[in-house]
């Protein structure tokens, strides 16, 4: 049985699911436009990554490519938790809960607002993770000089236009990451989403008001998902909710992989009828529908109804 090092939990809660796909603009606006979401941040450019973010509510669905990573499809590939500390101190708290984990890596964005985002890969989660070779634990890992001096190496080397070429060779077909953001006029910013999403949820097609789960498959890293979440009774059909935002859904199968994202909304009736008359609903078992994935590139996004039409509003900015 696994028993954490310290009472506070590590994760404050989900930050983003990362969709990848070739076609970024036409992905992005699809989202948009389809489900009525604000932009959290504008499709940008910061050399590893091009991406642009929506928001849900409680929380972001960032969407895009890395440099150099030559990926057909569309899928999502990514899950962003964030810490409930400063980086420092939470790479500490992943070797205590023996959770390996790559040196930190920062991203500046400039637009809307400057913004420095630290991604801390995290191993043993899901199925094709990143293959780089610093895979860090004790006695490496942590705030220490070797972890320290490896980050600093891997921030320069992605602000080069051939160091992120690189670094994107090493990245996988999924990742879970750790991000901590600063950002510039925090609280304003904050403001200014929370105004767009208020407005954009009055007017959105299908009453959402915020993300009910992320729902990912479990075969065989079961444990490490306990180490993470400090959760001993975690199971293969559990669910984990977190102080901030939308819960995991777990559930078994023969992979590790994130399954899809569903929606809560303000009347599940409703969004059916409008989705019957599109012709993009699937049924399924009456508490929950699913929007027909070959309209969405193959993704997988359900809805449910909402226990309240307030959504958890505690964003995460880029």
């Amino acid at each position: 049985m696994f028993i954490p090092d310290t009472t506070q939990s590590l994760i404050l809660g989900i930050d983003r699911v990362l969709i990848h796909t070739p076609d970024v603009e036409r992905v992005f606006a699809r989202f948009r436009y389809e489900f009525g979401l604000p932009v959290a941040w504008p499709i940008t450019d910061c050399g590893l990554l091009v991406s642009g973010g929506l928001h849900v509510g409680n929380m972001n669905i960032e969407i895009g490519r890395f440099t150099g990573l030559d990926l057909p499809g569309t899928w999502f590939y990514g899950l962003g938790l964030a810490p409930s500390q400063p980086t420092w101190e939470t790479v500490n708290g992943l070797v205590s809960r023996k959770v390996l984990h790559t040196p930190p890596v920062t991203l500046h964005y400039q637009e809307p607002v400057a913004t420095r985002s630290t991604f801390t890969f995290l191993r043993n989660l899901l199925d094709g993770q990143p293959n780089t070779p610093f895979w860090l634990g004790r006695p490496w890992g942590g705030n220490t000089r070797t972890c320290r001096t490896l980050a600093a190496l891997s921030t320069w080397m992605v602000a080069t236009e051939a160091g992120a070429m690189t670094f994107s060779k090493l990245l996988g077909s999924s990742v879970v990451f750790l991000c901590d953001n600063q950002i510039d006029r925090h609280q304003e910013r904050l403001a200014e989403l929370k105004a767009d999403w208020r407005r954009m949820r009055q007017s959105g097609p299908y009453g959402i008001t915020g993300v009910a789960a992320i729902n990912i498959e479990v075969a065989t890293t079961t444990d490490s998902w306990r180490r993470l979440l400090d959760r001993s009774d975690l199971e293969t059909n559990s669910i984990h909710s977190f102080s901030m935002g939308p819960p995991l859904r777990f559930q078994p199968g023969g992979r590790n992989r994130l399954l899809g994202i569903e929606f809560s909304c303000a009347d599940l009736g409703l969004t059916a009828q409008k989705l019957i008359e599109k012709r993009s609903l699937v049924p399924t078992d009456g508490k929950r529908i699913t929007f027909s994935p070959d309209r969405m590139d193959g993704l997988t996004i359900g809805f449910s109804q909402s226990p309240t039409t307030r959504a958890n509003s505690d964003p995460s900015l880029p």
